[in-house]
């Protein structure tokens, strides 16, 4: 059933590129390789995959968000710390931290959410599988990298 279900959905995800009859982008490939990637160790159901994904991507894009915000934050206030008072580099200081405290809000509500989608095993999975997507990811461009340092 798993394989079954892998299989259709990477068959869905190579139609709607052939539909489009354009070539995908990089991010929408990464995109069609982390829903493969997730569904089929997740083992998710069709039940489950339909109530997953929205939950996932949700968090997803209001992490990135907090990550491009933080990151700003600190290119601002590293490009321009000399012409910065002290007040401004306080304030700056302590918008940096609320984004972590945002952060960890983010992932305390995501996984009671997530409760709601997924059994709790799967929960828990899910924290394992997504530090196995990054590796892969790593060795993926790692790889990349070397063959064409090779050529």
């Amino acid at each position: 059933m798993k394989k079954v279900l892998y299989t259709v959905i990477c068959l869905i995800l190579f139609s709607l590129n052939a539909v489009k009859g354009q070539e995908q982008t990089d991010n929408e490939k990464l995109t069609a390789y982390k829903i493969a990637f997730f569904t089929q160790r997740l083992d998710l159901t069709p039940a489950e995959t339909e109530k997953f994904w929205p939950v996932y991507n949700d968090y997803s894009a209001r992490k990135s968000k907090l990550q491009i915000d933080r990151i700003s934050m600190i290119r601002y206030a590293t490009q321009n710390e000399a012409n910065m008072s002290e007040a401004e580099l306080s304030e700056t200081a302590d918008k940096l931290a609320r984004t972590f405290v945002d952060e960890a809000s983010l992932i305390a509500t995501f996984s009671n959410d997530l409760k709601k989608a997924l059994p709790p095993a799967k929960v828990i999975r899910l924290y394992h599988i997504e530090n196995q997507y990054k590796q892969q990811l790593l060795r993926e461009l790692n790889q990349r990298r070397q063959e064409q340092n090779n050529r």
